[in-house]
């Protein structure tokens, strides 16, 4: 039995990065740093429907970012524990309403 902890999957940070109203954001950059600060650990920017993923290097506490130049930066603290961590970005769009 092999022992996953650590390795692939359990490293993986997936996701979507969408507006407010829903609308899957295209190319916005999306960066993993350590909580503290500091240099990049892995960047990518998301697909056609938004979608993305990052790679930490070991398991422990992150700082995942989304930014589109549109609409700004979104943030949102993420702990790798041995299993796949999905997040949701929902960037809010200015003047927009809902409900």
């Amino acid at each position: 039995m092999t022992d996953r902890v650590g390795t692939g999957e359990a490293l993986a940070i997936s996701g979507w990065v969408r507006d407010s109203l829903g609308v899957a954001l295209p190319r916005a950059v999306v960066t993993l740093t350590a909580v503290d600060g500091g240099r990049n650990l892995d960047k990518t920017k998301s697909g056609a429907d938004g979608a993305f993923e990052v790679k930490a290097p070991a398991l422990g506490e992150y700082l995942l970012a989304a930014f589109s130049p549109q609409l700004g930066t979104q943030s949102v603290e993420v702990r790798l524990d041995g299993r796949p961590v999905e997040v949701e970005f929902m960037i809010d769009v200015p003047g927009a309403v809902t409900e």
